[in-house]
């Protein structure tokens, strides 16, 4: 076998066989020993090849050049967006993030790569998101509401953070845009006390509707108001979760069918645990404690109650004209009123938060009733309906107005304003001596006896 030896860092050319193609031998610009056929029987055209491989292998190792065939982060850019999508909703799964969290996710960054034409990680540019974006919330059919685009921004960001910390890209080429404002399309609004009763009333009379028995339908509403359940994690409750006994009977949730992934224990009153007894009483403990509707039915199923129990309020006017008048055009279990305020199923965990405000729950406890993941949430949601405390805290403040004092010992001795004190220094330390001798009290009690002490003290030195 024919061999060529070069100088340090030249290469080398060598023949596996005899009449075979040339061999080049080198270091690569990681410095990895690389050997590469040629393809050439010709050693000069061998020699020519090999040197263009050591010169780019230079340009490499200075950082003047990318290796061949691209780096890591190349690769990662020219691959397919679903390469990347597939490894990312493992990786979501794999920390325990909730399935449907996970699929909504990967079906916004589908339909918006799609819809702009993004095939890899190399195509994901900040000025065409926002231009979907726009398009989206401007359209005349079916715009996307804030919240939505809130959403497209949060699914692309959450998967540009991925790849960054994967090292999949150097840095997340989506950083600069920032998320719409997710205002809601519609105001919920809660039910008065009032409201509650009649709804509950006439609903526990009602016939079946839903797949639900009214009865059953008036326990599922009062357990939502007294506990803030949503209606995911009430569909969810077996008679396994119920405590009924003892001191404090509560609703356990486990983690896996809470919203924010966390065990949670909400607490019943006594009346409460009293007819869920009675109405798991026959159920076996693995047996759904309500025969609830699919989430998307929640909503059409209280309204529909609500228009029942709005009937039987305006009814209840009699011949009373005025009276039917007043009732028909008030927001009284109306299921939107006058200000375009809803009422659905989630109102009743929104009447559980209002109802605990207006009882004068501290906003920590509120959070804790609330699953809040922040104070900040609870207050935005409840705090116009937080007892005003401001009064009372303005009134409990230390007081700046001057206090006037007067040096006892002597009769005719002049007040002393130490309000003023310090205000007449331009006008000598004289000023703001008494003209009168100042003779102060004697001090009583132990301080009095230290006194005593150091005149007699006194007194001896002026003898001596």
């Amino acid at each position: 076998m024919g061999k060529r030896k070069r100088g340090n860092g030249e290469g080398s050319l060598f023949q596996r066989r005899t009449g075979g193609p040339w061999v080049a031998s080198w270091y690569d610009g990681e410095g990895v020993r690389r050997e590469r056929s040629t393809r050439t029987t010709s050693r000069a055209d061998a020699d020519r090849i090999m040197r263009q491989w050591v010169q780019h292998s230079a340009l490499v190792r200075e950082g003047l050049a990318k290796p061949e065939g691209g780096t890591e982060m190349d690769r990662h850019a020219a691959a397919s967006i679903e390469s990347h999508l597939t490894a990312f909703t493992t990786s979501k799964r794999a920390e325990g993030r909730a399935e449907k969290h996970v699929l909504g996710t990967e079906r916004m960054i589908v339909r918006s790569a799609t819809a702009l034409g993004w095939t890899s990680l190399a195509n994901v540019e900040p000025a065409g998101l926002e231009r979907y974006l726009h398009r989206q919330q401007t359209a005349t059919k079916q715009p996307w509401a804030p919240r939505t685009a809130h959403k497209c921004v949060t699914a692309w960001r959450t998967f540009m953070r991925w790849c960054v910390a994967d090292g999949r890209l150097e840095a997340d080429p989506l950083a600069r845009i920032k998320k719409p404002a997710p205002h809601r399309q519609r105001e919920r609004r809660f039910l008065t006390v009032a409201e509650w009763r009649w709804l509950k009333a006439t609903t526990e009379r009602s016939p079946e509707s839903f797949g639900m028995s009214g009865p059953e339908r008036a326990l599922l509403y009062s357990l939502a108001i007294e506990t803030g359940l949503r209606a995911g994690e009430l569909a969810s409750l077996t008679r396994a979760n119920l405590s009924l006994t003892g001191s404090q009977p509560h609703v356990l949730i486990s983690a896996s069918e809470a919203k924010n992934r966390r065990t949670a224990r909400q607490y019943l009153r006594k009346p409460l645990a009293a007819d869920l007894a009675t109405h798991t009483a026959r159920m076996m403990p693995g047996g759904r404690l309500f025969s609830m509707p699919p989430n998307t039915k929640t909503a059409a199923m209280i309204r529909a109650d609500l228009a029942r129990a709005r009937a039987e309020f305006v009814a209840e006017a009699g011949g009373d004209p005025t009276d039917r008048i007043e009732r028909e055009r008030s927001d009284f279990l109306l299921a939107e009123d006058h200000d375009g305020r809803v009422l659905d199923f989630h109102s009743l965990r929104h009447t559980t938060g209002a109802w605990a405000a207006i009882g004068g729950a501290s906003p920590k406890a509120i959070q804790t009733l609330m699953r809040h993941s922040t104070i900040t949430l609870t207050l935005d949601t409840y705090g116009h309906l937080l007892p005003d405390e401001a009064a009372e805290t303005v009134g409990k403040m230390p007081t700046g107005e001057p206090i006037s004092m007067r040096l006892t010992g002597t009769t005719d001795a002049p007040a002393v304003d130490y309000a003023t004190v310090g205000q007449s220094h331009a006008a000598g330390r004289d000023a703001m001596r008494p003209k009168t001798p100042v003779v102060l009290s004697r001090p009583h009690g132990p301080v009095a006896e230290l006194a005593d002490a150091a005149d007699l003290k006194s007194a001896s030195r002026e003898r001596e």
